[in-house]
């Protein structure tokens, strides 16, 4: 038994899930084209160190030195994501801290340029699809739209307050300074981050599950299943992006903190 859903004619990277997903290691010597091929999930991964496709038969190793890419950091990222399983904490933990926070960065460029949109426009479609009343659709799109907001400033938060805190604690400048005052400067709390993390995942599992449970007959369903397609991939990056955090950059945190005397 098959199950096939539709894909709309410019959705050309649209992305989707495995069933049977391999999981073998990337590894230096393999090609960077049979990665993708393996797992083409990984393709905004891949660009989010700055490679593009057209890398003929070079192999990851060969791709990663031409672009400057550091290649142990590349091949913990993109098997991470390719198997869940797979996670060298105290390795990733290793890592300069600018390295992982320079890919969170080009994570959230990711998720505004391609997947908040993207997810913006398939919403619209599903509305344009209706037949009768529309008004649960109406009800969907203000709550993506809400969400939308709702991650947007997660987003920005990081952007402005935990990226630079955490940079701020490498840099020789500001050493001898107090956490308090560090804190204060950037704004940084760990439970106001925490719950933010919590909502941007709750919310896109209630999303979800309005459309699964909800959605009144009156709708074109091949709109709806590539929407919801989406948003079970969309919620993994996001899942896979906390775990970077959660696991890597805020145990790195509070090494870091360690360091610098608790108040003036």
């Amino acid at each position: 038994m098959t199950f096939q859903v539709d894909l709309p004619p410019e959705a050309g990277n649209f992305p989707t899930k495995k069933t049977h997903m391999t999981h073998s290691m990337i590894t230096p010597e393999m090609k960077m084209a049979d990665v993708i091929h393996m797992n083409y999930l990984l393709l905004p991964v891949i660009n989010r160190f700055g490679i593009e496709l057209g890398f003929g038969d070079q192999t990851v190793e060969q791709v990663c030195a031409r672009q400057g890419v550091n290649l142990s950091f590349f091949l913990d990222i993109t098997n991470a994501y390719h198997d869940e399983s797979y996670f060298p904490k105290e390795k990733m933990r290793s890592y300069p801290v600018k390295l992982m926070v320079d890919y969170l960065k080009k994570t959230h460029d990711y998720y505004r340029e391609k997947l908040l949109r993207e997810t913006q426009r398939m919403v619209e479609d599903l509305l344009a699809s209706c037949r009768d009343d529309c008004e649960n659709l109406d009800l969907i799109e203000d709550f993506y739209k809400k969400y939308k907001k709702e991650l947007e400033y997660h987003l920005q938060n990081e952007e402005e307050k935990f990226f630079p805190y955490i940079e701020a604690l490498t840099e020789d400048e500001n050493q001898g300074k107090s956490l308090h005052d560090l804190r204060r400067q950037y704004g940084f709390s760990y439970d106001a981050h925490s719950v933010e993390h919590d909502n941007v995942i709750s919310k896109m599992l209630d999303l979800k599950n309005i459309l699964i449970k909800y959605l009144p007959p009156n709708y074109d369903t091949a709109t709806c299943n590539n929407l919801i397609y989406w948003l079970f991939v969309f919620e993994e990056d996001l899942k896979d992006h906390e775990r970077l955090e959660d696991i890597i950059l805020l145990p790195a945190l509070q090494k870091l903190e360690s360091s610098f005397p608790q108040k003036p």
